[in-house]
C-alpha cells in the first residue's frame, strides 16, 4: 500500500519519491530474493514474479528497455510460469498415480 500510495503520489506531481533514487526498483527485486529464499511447507518456493517485475522496473528506470517496447515480456513470463507451474505438477516416474 505504501509503494501504490507513494507511486500515485509522485505521478500526481505532489512528491519528488522515484527521481531522486534511480535504483529503487532493487527493493522489489529483494522482497523477491527473500520471498524465493525461504520455501513454502510444500516445498514450493514464491517470489518469482516479485524479481521479474522490479528487474523489468529496474531496466526501464536505465532506459535499457522502455515501458512502452518492452510489455510483451509479460505475455512471454506468463506463458513460462504456465508451463513451469505444470512441468513442476507431473508426476515423476518413480510415483504412483491413482
Amino acid at each position: 500500500m505504501l509503494f501504490g500510495a507513494t507511486l500515485l503520489l509522485d505521478r500526481a506531481g505532489l512528491i519528488d519519491g522515484f527521481y531522486s533514487m534511480p535504483f529503487w526498483p532493487a527493493i522489489i527485486i529483494t522482497v523477491g530474493l527473500v520471498k524465493l529464499s525461504h520455501p513454502r511447507a510444500d516445498g514450493r518456493r514464491e517470489g518469482g514474479w516479485w524479481v521479474f517485475f522490479g528487474v523489468w522496473l529496474l531496466l526501464n528506470e536505465m532506459r535499457i528497455f522502455r515501458f512502452r517496447d518492452s510489455w510483451p515480456l509479460f505475455l512471454v513470463a506468463l506463458g513460462v510460469a504456465i508451463v513451469w507451474k505444470e512441468f513442476v505438477r507431473m508426476p515423476r516416474a518413480h510415483e504412483r498415480v491413482e
